[in-house]
């Protein structure tokens, strides 16, 4: 059994524990470029009668 079904995660959760375990790692003059990469901003756009309404962030 994988290790982190162990602890009773997701593969996701894992994967973004050991993500930000990385990040937290590295030497400052790396580390701002790799905290970059790691945000992601996800929006949703709804489309009703063939027209899109405004991108809205997903957590609102």
């Amino acid at each position: 059994m994988s290790a982190y079904k162990q602890v009773g995660i997701s593969l996701n959760k894992a994967l973004s524990i050991a993500a930000r375990t990385v990040r937290e790692s590295l030497k400052p003059e790396f580390k701002a470029a790799a905290e970059r990469r790691g945000f992601t901003e996800a929006k949703v756009i709804k489309v009703e009668n063939g027209v899109q309404s405004e991108p809205k962030p997903l957590g609102k």
